[in-house]
């Protein structure tokens, strides 16, 4: 299956795509979950990607979104095009413009999709449309030491999807963020490379 040049239904002024209720995640994580393009050989039998790697890893993903299809998976998170405070906001909304409609184009194809809410503060209130009143499934990145962004990004789940505790979860960040989604009712998952880490400095190296 190869992705067409398609326009979708847009509920904004910027005519970015408005993602489906329908084909929204359960709640809870289907595993296994795994970042894409961290390994060549890790392609079959992943259930859940997540885009948390380097962008470099995926940029033809908006040329040929139909890897993500094709490697059998059931669920994925939006893709995480990086934005930065200092990203020109002409340039964020055509990233943000990316990302949704290749989480569109995956729901069209059967696959259900986590929104992605890892993005600068400059960009929080553009990184909502295309997210219709109701969606309960939101994904993002934890950073060790910046908690209130973790914060930010889950009032923006609760006013979208109209709950106290919603569909949210969230990957890396450390014991701190741990214990803020203990707290909240999040699901947590640890980063793999966060966690060789510290293993290997309680066993001494480095």
């Amino acid at each position: 299956m190869n992705a067409e040049d398609r326009i979708y239904s847009s509920d904004n002024k910027f005519e970015i795509p408005t993602l489906r209720l329908d084909m929204q995640p359960r709640d809870g994580l289907l595993l296994p979950f795994s970042g894409w393009g961290i390994s060549p050989r890790i392609r079959k039998g992943v259930a859940t990607w997540h885009f948390y790697v380097e962008d470099y890893r995926y940029d033809n993903l908006w040329k040929k979104p139909e890897r993500v299809v094709k490697s059998g998976c059931r669920e994925a998170v939006e893709p995480n095009f990086s934005l930065y405070n200092t990203t020109p906001i002409a340039y964020g909304l055509q990233a943000i413009y990316k990302k949704r409609w290749i989480a569109r184009w995956l729901q069209e194809c059967g696959i259900r999709v986590w929104v992605d809410l890892n993005v600068a503060p400059k960009f929080r209130e553009f990184n909502t449309l295309g997210i219709p009143k109701g969606y309960n499934a939101f994904a993002t990145r934890g950073h060790e030491g910046e908690l209130c962004q973790l914060e930010a990004e889950l009032e923006i789940a609760r006013c979208v999807s109209g709950k106290d505790h919603p569909n949210m979860i969230v990957y890396g960040g450390g014991s701190e963020i741990q214990n803020y989604c203990r707290q909240e009712g999040l699901v947590y998952i640890p980063e793999y490379m966060t966690d060789r880490r510290t293993k290997g400095k309680e066993a001494g190296d480095g």
